[in-house]
């Protein structure tokens, strides 16, 4: 019980913004992309985006909330999340070949959806997921590789980056880390 809790508390963490607390969901740090276009989201309260040191105008489909897609040139670059009280930053590279550090970047959803797909707005104005992955992905496909119930695999947040990852399958742990949050190791 005490374990669902936890995971509860953190799925929150990870989706709702608190006040004052800016985070760049997608790309992540050390992402590898694609040349073209790069889909950047972030949260943060009265927050701007900046590439390389130059502010990026932005989509801004629910409060707090940054959405912007450009086409960066090829190479490294720094994005930056600024907001009142902090920022925080991170480095991707866009090209073939990319340096040592960084890995291939898997963008989830892979083709262009809109927020309001997987996310609405609660009674307090806070973002919050839906619970839409099963309006795109079969279930059935995901009983093949999970052993869950189906109310668990509806937590896809609990183990996955909903906005991806350069984990394999888009964990947002390693997958012993990830499945020892729910699951004791088995006694030697």
């Amino acid at each position: 019980m005490m374990r669902q809790v936890f995971l509860l508390f953190l799925l929150g963490y990870l989706l709702v913004p608190e006040q004052d607390v800016g985070r760049i969901l997608r790309p992540e740090d050390g992402a590898a992309l694609p040349p073209g276009e790069v889909s950047i989201i972030a949260v943060a309260q009265a927050g701007k985006l900046l590439l390389d040191g130059q502010q990026l105008s932005v989509e801004q489909s629910f409060p707090e909330v940054l959405h912007v897609r450009t086409t960066p040139s090829l190479g490294r670059h720094r994005l930056t999340l600024a907001w009142e009280n902090g920022k925080t930053e991170i480095s991707f590279f866009v090209g073939d070949n990319p340096p040592e550090g960084f890995k291939l970047f898997q963008q989830h959803p892979p083709s262009p959806v809109e927020c309001p797909q997987c996310h609405t707005l609660s009674r307090k104005g806070r973002l919050r997921f839906t619970g839409g992955c099963f309006g795109c992905h079969e279930q059935g496909d995901f009983n093949k590789t999970h052993r869950h119930p189906p109310h668990i695999l509806e937590q896809c947040g609990q183990c996955h980056a909903a906005h991806g990852s350069t984990a394999k399958a888009l964990l947002v742990l390693p997958r012993d880390k990830a499945c020892g949050l729910c699951h004791s190791a088995p006694s030697q």
